[in-house]
């Protein structure tokens, strides 16, 4: 027969491993911002709007410093969009 205690601690293992896969499981999951998955091109340009708490969509375009194409605009010109929506 299977003593008391080991019952008990294969309880523990148990919950304990569910635990951890349930935090693995969100740790990997990727961040989504604006509809757009992190690491593209949309997001950066969307979380470039709000990190630094731009006031229109032509002030994407104004820093040399960062790589601005079609995708980076178009992600920024969502987080606009969004602001808009969030005032109605």
């Amino acid at each position: 027969m299977i003593s008391k205690q080991f019952k008990i601690v294969n309880a523990v293992l148990a919950v304990l491993g569910i635990a951890a896969f349930i935090y693995f499981q969100q740790a990997m999951k990727v961040e989504e911002m604006g509809g757009y998955k992190q690491g593209t091109e949309q997001y950066n340009g969307y979380r470039y709007a709000q990190d630094n708490r731009l006031k229109s969509v032509g002030q994407c375009e104004d820093d040399s410093e960062i790589n601005i194409n079609k995708d980076f605009l178009e992600g920024c010109k969502t987080y606009f969009e969004h602001q808009e929506d969030a005032l109605k």
